[in-house]
C-alpha cells in the first residue's frame, strides 16, 4: 500500500466499475485528500497585476509602487502557512518527492495562460551543487520550456528567502541571457513561472532580460503569491 508523499498517511484506492472494465493500469495516487486541501486557491477575486488575494480586483497597493511597469503575474495558492511548510521541505530541505504535490495544480493553470515560449526562473550553480535540482522544473510534466535565462557567475548575494522588502528591492539585475536566447524568444510570447512572488523584483528583472532577447510580451506565472 502507498504512502502520502508529504504526511505519510497510507493511500486506498477506490476503484469505480468503468475503471475495472477498462482493463488498463490505474493511475497510483500519491498524495492524500487531507494534503491536497492543505493549500488556499486564489480565487477571482485578486489583484489584476500581481494576482494577489483579496476583497476586490483593484490593482494593490505594491503595484501602484510599480511605475512603468508592464509584468502582469498570475498566482495558483495564497502563500499561507499551508504553503510556506510546503516550501520549507520542498524548497529548502531538498525533498524532491514532493514536486508530485503541485504537479496537477500547475499544468492546470498553464492550461489557462496563453503564451508561445515557457521559462522557468532558473537557480544558481550554489543552489545545483547543494539542493541538486530547480523547484520551478521540478513541478513540470511533459510541458515543454525553454532555459533562456541563466544567473550570472557573479551573483552571489543571500537568499531572496533571507532579505525583507527592502533588500529584495535593490537587488541588482541577477540574470544573463542564454546564448541562443535570441533565437528562442524573437518575437515570441513568454511566460516566466517562478515559486512565490513576494516583491515581483525577480520576475520584473527576468522579463527585462526576456525583452531584451526579442520577445514581444511577457507575462508570469507563479505558484504563491
Amino acid at each position: 500500500m502507498r504512502a502520502c508523499v508529504w504526511c505519510g498517511r497510507q493511500l486506498q484506492t477506490t476503484l469505480t466499475l468503468a475503471q475495472i472494465w477498462q482493463f488498463t493500469p490505474i493511475a497510483q495516487a500519491t498524495v492524500c485528500d487531507t494534503c491536497r486541501q492543505r493549500f488556499t486557491a486564489i480565487t477571482s477575486q485578486h489583484c489584476p497585476s500581481c494576482g494577489r488575494q483579496q476583497v476586490d480586483e483593484t490593482v494593490c497597493l505594491d503595484c501602484q509602487r510599480w511605475s512603468g511597469d508592464r509584468l502582469t503575474n498570475h498566482a495558483v495558492y495564497v502563500y499561507d502557512s499551508a504553503m510556506k511548510a510546503y516550501m520549507q521541505q520542498y524548497k529548502f530541505q531538498g525533498d524532491y518527492a514532493l514536486r508530485v504535490l503541485m504537479q496537477a495544480p500547475l499544468a492546470a493553470a498553464l492550461q489557462r495562460e496563453t503564451y508561445d515560449v515557457l521559462v522557468p526562473i532558473p537557480v544558481d550553480q550554489l543552489t545545483w551543487r547543494t539542493r541538486g535540482f530547480n523547484q520551478v522544473t521540478g513541478w513540470l510534466q511533459n510541458q515543454p520550456f525553454q532555459q533562456a535565462l541563466l544567473v550570472r557567475a557573479t551573483h552571489k548575494e543571500r537568499p531572496q528567502s533571507a532579505k525583507d522588502r527592502a533588500d529584495r528591492l535593490r537587488t541588482p539585475q541577477p540574470f544573463t541571457l542564454a546564448p541562443n536566447a535570441g533565437q528562442l524568444l524573437r518575437g515570441q510570447r513568454v511566460l516566466l513561472l517562478d515559486d512565490v512572488y513576494t516583491t515581483g523584483r525577480t520576475l520584473r528583472h527576468a522579463a527585462d532580460q526576456i525583452y531584451l532577447g526579442g520577445a514581444k510580451a511577457v507575462t508570469s506565472l507563479t505558484l504563491a503569491r
